[in-house]
């Protein structure tokens, strides 16, 4: 069985599609800083609004002190790839549709959520909120989790101790005109030099007889908009960092130059992610404190890169849970297909990157519906089906295809699947996978897993 037989539900009408459109009605996250320890207590934010014809952003603020019940502190419009150290914001395109504009901005400034973590804790999130006013009177506002950690090691207050690397600021860590320089960075000839600063820290640097006590690199990619990596790093790369575990930077790597033109990207916006890593002293093997480079969401961004960047012109689409019924597997039992639902009112869409991942700990694996291979499903309007071929992780977790949505017309929708069974009789509960459809991301259909 390749396939449920159920077919697609009546499109929803367009205003339901605008209000699950973040760029549509308030701000549109292209990336941010969202990972960083307390000695590196900065904002930095890229996104995106969709406004009218002639609308401008007049005023962006965000909050300071990481509550939106505390001061929003406000930020001042400089030149477009001026690359400053204070609150500043940088309008880097408008793009012009047919009936309205794209507005695309950079944001960076300094935050005061540095007293971070509680007793007991290893790191705490906060949840940053962003406001753009308009020109036409009207506020977007949008909000990003950041993950504050401690940088020390004491296990008896939860401080575990995990390798991290730092978020550079000001001008006292080199790069070119400053140190914060990689993020927001405008290369209009894709040439990127004097940008890109690592500094890996490992908080169990160096202790005797301690899982996970020498750190000595890094993975990173550079990652387009869409989910695909740059041709320069079609996978992540390793890059030989010295750990330290003080706040002093003299170990840092600052990354040789590229030029994304000539290894043939393709222009948009990019995000420098790195995954810091871990090994064991006593044996040399993998600490499982290290972030997993096959896991996006492990990944810290350190920078971001606006390659000739325009807004992309294709078409809007939605990306929301399949829907019911709700999908039910226990182990040594039939496979089952949780999905996500596809609409679009401003169609046709071109080709986009789908990524699926597993949750962690749920006893969940894909299954081969190929001969051989692992195939997303897509069905469209009138219940044609068509499979896709993707590749699977190293690690099992996540499945990547090149997909026609089936989003063919200007009012259209479609649904999308895969194939997972059950492999733990221990495991039970309520959860579900993790749909990336080009920049748009979504949970799947609910799934329970074991008998309830």
């Amino acid at each position: 069985m390749n396939a449920p037989a159920s077919a697609v539900a009546v499109a929803a009408p367009p205003a339901e599609v605008r209000a699950s459109d973040p760029e549509l009605t308030g701000i549109k996250t292209l990336g941010y800083a969202n990972r960083f320890s307390v000695w590196d207590s900065e904002f930095r934010y890229d996104g995106r609004v969709r406004v009218g014809m002639g609308v401008r952003i007049s005023k962006v603020e965000y909050a300071y002190y990481g509550r939106d019940d505390l001061s929003y502190i406000t930020a001042v419009q400089v030149p477009r790839g001026r690359g400053g150290i204070n609150q500043e914001y940088e309008v880097i395109d408008v793009t012009f549709l047919a009936d309205s504009d794209v507005l695309t901005f950079t944001l960076r400034g300094d935050l005061n959520v540095d007293s971070a973590p509680e007793r007991g804790e290893y790191s705490r999130t906060y949840r940053l909120g962003v406001k753009v006013d308009l020109s036409d009177g009207s506020t977007r506002t949008t909000h990003v989790d950041v993950e504050v950690l401690w940088p020390g090691y004491d296990p008896n207050n939860g401080r575990i101790g995990r390798p991290f690397v730092r978020l550079s600021y000001d001008t006292g860590w080199g790069g070119t005109p400053n140190s914060q320089a990689g993020f927001g960075c405008v290369a209009d000839n894709g040439y990127i030099a004097d940008k890109f600063i690592v500094d890996l820290v490992n908080p169990r640097q160096d202790r005797p007889n301690l899982p996970g006590n020498n750190s000595d690199h890094v993975f990173y990619q550079l990652v387009h908009e869409d989910g695909t990596p740059s041709h320069l790093t079609p996978d992540p790369v390793k890059l030989t960092v010295k750990g330290h575990s003080d706040a002093g930077t003299r170990n840092k790597r600052i990354l040789d130059a590229v030029n994304l033109l000539d290894e043939g990207d393709r222009p948009g916006y990019y995000r420098f992610l790195v995954w810091p890593q871990s090994t064991n002293t006593s044996d040399g093997k993998a600490s499982a404190l290290s972030w997993n480079p096959q896991r996006p969401e492990d990944a810290f961004q350190l920078g971001s890169v606006y390659f000739r960047y325009t807004a992309a012109r294709t078409a809007h689409f939605s990306v929301t849970p399949g829907g019911p019924p709700d999908v039910r597997l226990t182990a040594g039992g039939p496979v089952g297909y949780p999905g996500v639902h596809l609409t679009t009112h401003e169609g046709p869409v071109a080709e986009q990157t789908v990524t699926v991942t597993l949750p962690q700990g749920m006893g969940l694996r894909f299954v081969e519906q190929g001969n051989p291979g692992y195939q997303l499903t897509v069905q469209d309007s009138d219940g044609a089906t068509k499979q896709f071929i993707g590749r699977l992780s190293p690690d099992g977790q996540t499945l990547t295809f090149k997909v026609n949505l089936a989003l063919s017309g200007k009012v259209s929708e479609s649904r999308a699947w895969v194939a997972v069974r059950a492999v733990d009789p221990t495991i039970a509960g309520r959860t579900s996978l993790t749909f990336q459809v080009g920049s748009q991301t979504s949970a799947s259909t609910p799934v329970e897993v074991g008998a309830r």
